[in-house]
């Protein structure tokens, strides 16, 4: 990444300090695109990205009335997404939703939709539901990284996602086509944006995977170092997708196999 800065220094917020956002600059913080977590009132959705961007006010900070041009213009100029990239998940999340009209971000917790089960942070919707939960679920959240880390320390790589996606999904509903290509399409774009240029290779740093999902926000200071396109997300997602189906077919052993660190997992899933 192109700032030095330890994500655990990020400045703590004031939990007292309710406040609007109207004009679209956080009078706490002073700065349009610094932290602050959702005041009251304020809509959130179960993907960690979108609320990340909302956060930081890339996009509305009360999650409300947002176009599929605003999600394009946050993607960029929050992520650095690539323009064909940017265009491609907002039009295809509108499809996905079957909403052409301005959407809140509650609306991405419609089950099914985009939301799907076997989520690496989330708990599963109960069958009948027709809104998955919203907020991330700890103990997943544990055992995800808890499981990570196993190629290179203190990185989650592709191939850890790999291990814990098979994992995981043994422990679900299974997904269609579909669900199980966004589930791995997710992962490689948030480690291929947050974890830098190289993070095909090196991963995504474990401090910076827990701020991201726990608080839903950017290391302070922190900037994207290069644009995340379509093709070198697609190739990331493939070598996720290849290992895990060369472990479902018994052709590469998964490493979490004889690890406890799924007992969190399994727990929430009971919850």
């Amino acid at each position: 990444m192109s700032c030095p800065v330890s994500p655990v220094l990020a400045s703590p917020v004031n939990p007292h300090d309710h406040h609007s956002h109207s004009g679209g600059v956080c009078p706490v913080t002073g700065n349009a695109h610094a932290f602050c977590p959702p005041q009251p009132g304020d809509i959130r959705s179960p993907c960690p990205a979108l609320n990340t961007l909302a956060n930081h006010g890339f996009l509305p900070r009360n999650g409300k009335k947002i176009g599929v041009f605003d999600i394009i213009k946050a993607l960029k100029e929050g992520y650095n997404l690539s323009t064909v990239l940017a265009y491609l998940l907002s039009f295809g999340g509108v499809l996905l939703l079957a909403q052409y009209r301005d959407m809140s971000l509650a609306d991405l917790a419609r089950h099914n939709l985009i939301e799907h089960d076997a989520s690496l942070f989330h708990l599963d919707a109960h069958s009948e539901d027709e809104y998955a939960p919203i907020s991330a679920n700890d103990s997943l959240i544990k055992a995800t990284l808890e499981q990570g880390g196993r190629y290179r320390s203190g990185h989650m790589t592709l191939e850890d996602v790999a291990n814990i996606r098979v994992k995981r999904e043994a422990e679900s509903r299974p997904l269609d086509g579909v669900h199980a290509e966004v589930a791995r399409g997710e992962m490689a774009i948030a480690i291929g944006i947050l974890g830098g240029q190289n993070a095909a290779t090196e991963g995504l740093d474990m401090d910076v995977l827990r701020l991201w999902v726990e608080q839903e926000r950017l290391p302070d200071g922190w900037k994207p170092d290069h644009t995340q396109g379509l093709y070198k997300t697609y190739r990331m997602a493939t070598v996720i997708r290849e290992r895990m189906k060369a472990m479902k077919k018994g052709e590469m052993r998964d490493l979490l196999d004889d690890d406890t660190g799924s007992e969190a997992a399994e727990s929430a899933k009971t919850k």
